[in-house]
């Protein structure tokens, strides 16, 4: 007789096959498990990277070693994980004063006031046209945040939970020049190192004569492919985000690429004090308590009390993750003491299609049944 969890991997399996025949995305990897057992997770890779030969048939199928690009989910990955990294070290304070008068910790937690978006790279589009994949990464990242940085909070602090962007390009610039270090080298000496066959990393980019497309062929990389760009074509291995890509491909709200298992292994690594001790976790992962039912903690996003969220109603109101627009995401319930993680490229072939927020829910009510 198939165990429960054969019968659920079962389910999740046909569920996905059923997402990628129905072009929701063309690839997809999910795992899921207890916190505290790595040997327990449980595992389905389905569809392909998204690439096709010369003669049109679809290449490559998703496995253990493709590799997505994990969009926001770089916030958690990185720019909150260093943050937490350099608190537990005493050198970053959750009240300290940061521009405009935001603290890190109204920054980390979207409540700084600051505006959720604005585009960027079209600044640095102006500034070198075509050229731009081709201009100095040093140059594009100093333009980048003289633009960013001066942009003003449009609300009071902490009146209103606002996603932004623009918090975590101010936590990258504090990060970098406290600790004279880009945040992708913070990212990998203090916590991906941490984390054993670890291989999330930034991608920068910067075309050579040939093109970024070939240099990341060569690679021989398996990597899903994203959104076809109407400005920078099919995207495969270079960052998604337009600001993320302007700026070089190492930025605070997204950049990172991993596998499924990278991620997991975050997940892991992140409960058992590989980078910092329960105490600063706890800190990190505590609702804040302005606004009040803000359900954002210290860098982390928090399930919908309603059950209309990505999550359903599948986890306990304490669980803690984040969501990434390519089709990522991981949640961690903290009472249970479980996670699920969700890897697809749902930009694949564009962005318009947002069947993945239904998706999502059937995929963590299944793994929770």
């Amino acid at each position: 007789m198939a165990t429960a969890a054969t019968s659920v991997s079962q389910q999740v399996r046909r569920l996905l096959e059923s997402a990628v025949q129905s072009r929701i995305g063309s690839g997809m990897a999910a795992a899921w498990g207890m916190i505290d057992a790595p040997g327990s997770i449980n595992e389905v890779y389905v569809g392909t990277e998204g690439r096709t030969s010369v003669a049109g048939r679809v290449t490559d199928a998703i496995d253990s070693e493709t590799f997505f690009d994990l969009a926001s989910l770089t916030k958690i990955l990185s720019t909150v994980s260093v943050s937490m990294v350099a608190n537990e070290r005493g050198q970053f304070a959750l009240d300290e004063r940061a521009d405009h008068g935001m603290t890190f910790g109204e920054l980390l937690s979207h409540t700084s006031g600051l505006p959720a978006w604005k585009p960027i790279y079209e600044k640095l589009v102006q500034r070198w046209g075509e050229n731009l994949p081709y201009a100095a990464i040093a140059d594009r990242r100093h333009l980048f945040f003289q633009e960013a940085l001066a942009v003003p909070p449009e609300l009071k602090p902490r009146s209103a939970v606002v996603y932004s962007d623009f918090g975590f390009w101010h936590l990258q610039s504090i990060l970098e020049r406290r600790f004279s270090l880009a945040l992708d080298r913070l990212a990998q000496d203090w916590v991906w190192s941490k984390i054993p066959n670890s291989r999330l990393h930034y991608r920068p980019v910067r075309m050579d004569s040939a093109g970024e497309r070939y240099r990341i062929a060569a690679t021989g990389e398996k990597v899903a492919m994203t959104e076809y760009c109407p400005w920078r074509g099919l995207l495969q291995g270079q960052v998604h985000d337009d600001n993320s890509w302007s700026m070089g491909g190492v930025s605070g709200h997204a950049g990172v690429f991993g596998r499924l298992k990278d991620v997991t292994g975050w997940v892991h690594a992140l409960f058992d004090g590989a980078f910092v001790a329960g105490k600063t976790l706890r800190m990190f992962t505590k609702e804040v308590s302005e606004p009040f039912g803000a359900r954002r903690t210290y860098g982390f996003d928090m399930v919908s009390l309603d059950g209309n969220g990505s999550a359903a109603s599948a986890f306990s109101a304490q669980t803690v993750g984040h969501l990434g627009f390519t089709g990522t995401s991981v949640w961690m319930d903290l009472d249970a003491g479980v996670f699920a993680v969700l890897l697809t490229n749902r930009v694949h072939p564009d962005r318009s299609d947002t069947r993945i927020r239904g998706l999502r829910q059937q995929f963590h009510t299944l793994v929770r049944s």
